[in-house]
């Protein structure tokens, strides 16, 4: 039996139904738009972060190299040695600046929960079906229930 264009195939009853394709292009495009939202706003607090963070270091480096046996107004302040000295504490400060900025930045990034407002593109190929909520099961007053979650202490 040949496909024809157009028609609906049979899904497992248990399964997400696919979209018609207009639908699945309109929805395409919205995940497509938050995903891209979601990720503008991480990149933009990620060098809120680092910027932050890293002030000093890069300040230290900046006049260092800038400052180092060319400028004059420079040379009033600081010789050769004291920028040299800005270069090595820049240096030195780099790395533990750059671990605390990083895990700064996970942990906003887990308190505001960003990973979750990431929408995955299977839900612009397929339609959520709405399925009737699963009861819970109770236990008989002589048995004992056995914790689902949670520690259990032995």
């Amino acid at each position: 039996m040949a496909d024809v264009l157009g028609a609906q195939r049979s899904v497992p009853s248990g399964g997400p139904e696919p979209r018609d394709p207009l639908d699945c292009w309109a929805c395409a495009v919205l995940v497509t738009a938050q995903n891209l939202l979601v990720a503008a706003f991480n990149l933009v607090l990620l060098a809120l972060v680092l910027g932050t963070i890293l002030l000093p270091a890069v300040t230290m480096l900046g006049f260092g190299f800038l400052c180092h046996s060319q400028a004059p107004p420079c040379t009033a302040h600081l010789r050769d040695p004291g920028f040299t000295a800005l270069l090595v504490t820049g240096f030195l400060l780099l790395v533990p600046l750059l671990v605390l900025a990083l895990a700064s930045y996970r942990r906003l990034c887990l308190r505001l929960h960003l990973a979750d407002c990431l929408v995955p593109y299977s839900r612009a190929l397929y339609r959520r079906r709405h399925t009737p909520p699963v009861q819970q099961i109770r236990a008989s007053p002589g048995s004992q229930a056995v914790p689902t979650s949670g520690k259990v202490w032995v």
